[in-house]
């Protein structure tokens, strides 16, 4: 037998017809749905929520009377969020949507007009919203609305040029209610507000800044008799990126020098030649310091030529400067700079710690400030190779303006806004200097990369009584090299008994380097190095904020490492950097250097010394 062929299924010409005519209906039913649900349904439910609150608001001001305008022309308004306080109202949502209307700027007004009392309901429910008016006027200002000032000025009002309402027109610019003072005798930001409402009492307000400021170089020249601040006290603090400083002095061409209120490292001078230029200062200064500062305040330093002519002990009470160095961007302050700020032999300059000047005695060796209550003299000459206190030095534009401040600790100078960062900002956005609180210890920023956020703790390692946390050497070796794998080293002891005293949640690994010198420990100075991983470790000699800002509290280690028996970094109270003759028993604190996960966001505190950041993830 022979199979069936199956037949083809063919669409015949009145098959195609019907399903054309199908295919159209479903496409006009979905436009309609599509217009039902997308349009005309969200205005009718919207519709149906303003007469909500369009009933809820003539209802309260049926039973509550005496709320009801007396004057010609008084507007008193309800807020949704007052008529669903007191059961006026239900509950108002979006459509489509559990989310509520807008509670606090939907309302119901309710004018006196002609003797008779009109409603006006304004509801704001999502992308939808009434269309009775509800903007305020729109005011120009004559001038700018932000204005600078020089302090002494005289400010006058440059007042309102039109106030114009897309329901009342043009209205008297005498409507407008002008408040705010601005004393131009005192340097600060003063703001002035300008307020008017139309008919329907919708408000308008417009704030015009007023910043007063005063040169810089004329507040020194005002504060001072010889252009140098002098004496053990002045007011001569200023912010200068993150870091506080104090005013030295103004030159002739009225450049403001500054010096860092504190040492912020320790480092040796190192002058092959008995120069400024090339020596481990200038490099530490002018290659490392600088390109930590914030690029706002770099633009306002000027190139400048330091002293660093030779002294001899004879003369070391000189004013007078006979030799400069070539120009650099950061320098340190010279002998003359220091005598010129003394008054009753006191100066803001002395310290608890030793720290640089720029001379060199008639031997090549640079003079060293001492602390005046361990050495009356003060002045002495040392071998450039030791590590002391850095305070770096600079001058800035001749045209620096005071935006506020005082000058005194609590409120320095500012001279250019530095704002705080906000909360949930991440911390890698922040600046290097400001401060954070982790822990329980305040840290300071001292490097930031895309991975992580470097923190040095101010003070030392402690536990929750306040006993200071102290370690040393137990391994034998005379070499002393920081190493945190080898049991007995104190960079063991750090990240496996250290880290108990810190929270770790916000740690992360880095791969941490440890120099290890050939001889003496110094800026220049032939090392190898050896890399580990670890969430915690201390500082570096060389590091910027690794120095002690003063005497009090326990010394304590830093990282640099030496081949040489005996040789080790270890602050001492007073602030100095012993490194050769240290024997195993010596032991000393710890100052934490810390590493702070990428993704770490700001709770609260403004990055002050006073406020710090605190953190979280």
């Amino acid at each position: 037998m022979e199979k069936k062929k199956n037949k083809k299924f063919v669409l015949t010409p009145k098959m195609k017809k019907l399903l054309r005519i199908a295919v159209i209906i479903l496409a006009i039913i979905l436009i309609i749905l599509i217009v039902w649900f997308a349009i005309i349904y969200p205005q009718i439910y919207f519709k149906g929520q303003e007469e909500k609150l369009d009933k809820g608001g003539k209802r309260y001001f049926e039973i509550n009377s005496s709320y009801l305008p007396r004057e010609e022309g008084r507007v008193i308004t309800v807020s949704l969020e007052t008529l669903a306080q007191h059961d006026y109202v239900e509950e108002l949502t979006q459509v489509y949507s559990n989310k509520r209307c807008d509670y606090k700027n939907s309302n119901v007004k309710v004018v006196k007009r002609n003797g008779e009392n009109e409603y006006y309901t304004y509801l704001k429910c999502g992308n939808y919203e009434s269309s009775v008016d509800h903007e305020g006027p729109k005011i120009t200002l004559n001038g700018d609305k932000e204005m600078d000032l020089s302090r002494g000025d005289t400010y006058e009002e440059p007042g309102v040029k039109s106030v114009i309402d897309n329901v009342d027109g043009e209205m008297d610019i005498a409507s407008v209610t002008i408040e705010g003072k601005v004393d131009t005798s005192k340097v600060g930001t003063y703001t002035v507000t300008y307020t008017v409402s139309d008919s329907l009492n919708n408000t308008t307000v417009v704030e015009r800044t007023i910043n007063v400021s005063e040169s810089l170089s004329s507040i020194v020249e005002a504060n001072t008799e010889n252009g140098y601040y002098q004496g053990a006290g002045p007011n001569n603090y200023i912010m200068f990126s993150h870091m506080l400083f104090r005013i030295v002095g103004v030159s002739e061409d009225d450049t403001i020098t500054l010096v860092s209120a504190d040492p912020v490292s320790n480092v040796d001078y190192s002058s092959e030649d008995g120069r400024f230029i090339d020596s481990s200062l200038d490099d530490w200064l002018n290659d490392y310091f600088y390109s930590l500062l914030d690029d706002d305040f770099k633009k306002i330093i000027v190139n400048s030529k330091w002293c660093d002519d030779q002294v001899t002990a004879a003369n070391y009470n000189t004013t007078e400067c006979n030799r400069y160095s070539d120009e650099r961007q950061i320098g340190i302050l010279s002998l003359q700079d220091y005598n010129l700020s003394l008054q009753d032999n006191l100066s803001y300059l002395d310290a608890s710690n030793m720290f640089w000047l720029a001379n060199f005695n008639e031997s090549n060796n640079p003079w060293t400030l001492f602390p005046p209550a361990a050495y009356p003299e003060k002045i002495e000459a040392m071998s450039g190779d030791t590590l002391f206190n850095i305070r770096p030095a600079l001058r800035i534009d001749a045209d620096t303006k005071v935006l506020s401040g005082t000058g005194t600790a609590e409120d320095p100078y500012i001279i250019i806004e530095e704002n705080s960062g906000r909360r949930n900002a991440l911390l890698n956005t922040r600046h290097i200097g400001e401060y954070v609180n982790y822990s329980g210890y305040t840290f300071r920023i001292a490097g930031i990369d895309h991975d992580q956020v470097e923190l040095i703790m101010t003070g030392t390692l402690s536990d929750d009584q306040g006993v200071t946390y102290q370690i040393r050497y137990d391994n034998g070796d005379n070499d002393k090299v920081y190493n945190p794998e080898e049991e007995g080293n104190i960079g063991y002891q750090i990240v496996n008994t250290g880290i108990e005293y810190i929270d770790t949640k916000l740690l992360v690994n880095k791969e941490i380097t440890v120099p290890i010198y050939e001889g003496n420990i110094t800026y220049q100075g032939k090392k190898t190095t050896k890399k580990y991983k670890a969430r915690i470790s201390i500082p570096s000699t060389f590091d910027i904020f690794s120095a002690k800002t003063d005497n009090s509290g326990p010394g304590y280690w830093l990282i640099d490492s030496s081949t040489q028996a005996n040789t080790k970094a270890i602050v001492f109270p007073i602030g100095t950097i012993p490194y050769t003759g240290l024997h195993d028993y010596e032991g000393a604190s710890v100052k934490l250097k810390i590493y702070i996960d990428k993704d770490a966001y700001l709770t609260g505190g403004d990055g002050t010394e006073a406020n710090p950041y605190t953190i979280s993830k």
